[in-house]
């Protein structure tokens, strides 16, 4: 009997040492997982030292919200850092701009609090993070950048303040600035998004800058700036304008059809230039004079960086060779959806009063 346990003994050690060779069993103090490693790695590339590493890890996760042992995500992580490149790569890869800890910290809290420079909290603001929130003590971001000097001596700071006091509209950016410095939105409603224009049988997608209704002089050649920072997605420097033969059978088209056609409407904003920013959301830029020539597809630009010059391209004036009526119009895209649409002006002013500021405001509405 003995000699038989001994035997069993024997082999059952055999098979624990080759089931241990094979790694199907572990002996001694276990390490770290395989996932564990992987997780680690993650929120290590977070910080921002291989953007590029970072955001080919990002693409294989089937979830990006991912959080770390202290309940942070990546983007808590990324902002905390400073990591400018590692906000970027997570906002494209649409992680949850508003996800929070345990205690009701958000990335905008992280970035507002700590940030280096104010253009981590912008790019979230851009990007459509909501201001709004709060923390289990009741401080919001604009409470956090209180205690900033960083961001706290620049004009976000301003803005965080105003928007504090708003109802958020999801969905929607904030801290834009408008495309001509020192104006407001125009307070006629013709002028607004969702206007009807009758002549193309359609609806008006954009604000126009008129001059007279704007409060600053607006000419042909008036600067005419980005919103936010971004990327080139179109610039038309090799526009040309219609013939008034064409332009004549265009109209006819259109009136011809229940809505302008899109093709047709694009000719008739003239020449142009689009920017994404981030969060997906994208500019556009209409009936321009001219672009400046390193405003290419592809090329980055800054907030406030001029992108194009007041003109009236793709108008009847433009194709009777005049220079009459020039005005910036300017569109602000969400997916297949303009800001505006389906609004009455009173909610598009609010709208635009968290997107472009409440200075963005005529004087009867702010």
């Amino acid at each position: 009997m003995l000699r038989f346990s001994l035997v069993v003994l024997v082999v059952a050690l055999g098979a624990l040492v080759v089931l241990w060779q094979f790694g199907v069993i572990r002996l001694g103090p276990s390490g770290p997982s395989e996932a564990e490693i992987r997780l680690s790695t993650l929120f290590e590339l977070a910080r921002g030292l291989d953007p590029a590493a970072l955001e080919e890890a990002v693409a294989e996760l089937e979830d990006p919200n991912i959080r770390d042992a202290e309940g942070r995500t990546l983007l808590m992580v990324a902002t905390a850092e400073g990591s400018l490149a590692g906000v970027r790569v997570l906002v494209e890869a649409g992680i949850n701009l508003d996800a929070a800890t345990a205690s009701g910290e958000t990335a905008l809290m992280f970035a507002a609090g700590s940030a280096d420079t104010a253009t981590i909290p912008l790019l979230l603001l851009n990007a459509g993070a909501d201001p709004t929130l709060a923390d289990v003590q009741g401080r919001t971001a604009f409470d956090y950048a209180l205690d900033n000097a960083v961001v706290r001596t620049t004009g976000l700071y301003q803005r965080l303040e105003e928007l504090t006091g708003r109802t958020f509209v999801s969905g929607w950016p904030s801290g834009y600035v408008l495309p001509i410095e020192g104006a407001t939105i125009s307070s006629r409603s013709n002028h607004l998004p969702g206007a009807p224009r009758a002549y193309r049988n359609g609806t008006h997608e954009g604000f126009d800058f008129y001059n007279g209704t704007v409060g600053v002089p607006i000419e042909y050649g008036t600067p005419i700036r980005a919103v936010a920072m971004g990327t080139v997605l179109r610039a038309d420097h090799d526009f040309q304008e219609l013939t008034q033969e064409a332009l004549d059978e265009n109209l006819r088209l259109a009136r011809s059809s229940l809505d302008t056609p899109a093709e047709i409407l694009d000719l008739l904003r003239g020449r142009q230039v689009w920017i994404r920013h981030p969060g997906g959301f994208i500019s556009r830029y209409a009936h321009l004079s001219g672009i400046p020539a390193d405003v290419v597809e592809g090329a980055e630009v800054t907030q406030g960086q001029v992108v194009g010059a007041t003109g009236n391209s793709g108008t009847p004036e433009a194709v009777q060779g005049t220079q009459d009526e020039p005005h910036p119009h300017v569109e602000l895209w969400s997916g297949n959806t303009y800001l505006g649409y389906n609004l009455e002006p009173e909610a598009i002013y609010s709208l635009a009063a968290q997107v472009f500021g409440e200075e963005s405001l005529p004087p009867e509405f702010e």
